[in-house]
């Protein structure tokens, strides 16, 4: 059974944050656009999100971070995917010229599975 984080797959998760990144930035800029002059500071920071992403995965190959295994790294993603979708939906919203409480579950969520990824990572590895 695969239980360890390689360097290969941090350095691939690196690149695929580094392009979520990117694609966040561009859809922020499209949707902006045609939003006839409306803008939403979750939506201009929903790039952070995978950029944080991607630093921690890099470190991650270096040993500097709790994401050791499988498991802590599956938390971790799921976290990231989770606060990203919040500020998605929330700059939606708030671009309509609407406020709205509908993010909020997705942040309680968000910290609850990046809390058992940190959980997850202390966890000590099974003697063999």
């Amino acid at each position: 059974m695969f239980t360890s984080v390689t360097k290969k797959t941090l350095g691939k998760s690196s690149l695929t944050y580094f392009c979520l990144m990117v694609f966040s930035i561009v859809f922020t800029i499209v949707y902006e656009r045609f939003s006839y002059g409306e803008s939403s500071a979750y939506m201009r920071a929903m790039f952070l999100i995978p950029l944080l992403g991607a630093g921690l995965s890099f470190l991650s190959g270096f040993n500097k971070t709790w994401i050791r295994n499988r498991i802590s790294w599956l938390f971790f993603n799921s976290s990231l995917a989770i606060a990203t979708s919040a500020c998605l939906i929330k700059g939606i919203i708030e671009v309509s010229g609407r406020t709205t409480t509908y993010d909020n579950p997705y942040w309680v969520v968000a910290i609850g599975f990046l809390l058992l990824s940190l959980l997850s990572g202390m966890l000590p590895k099974k003697a063999k």
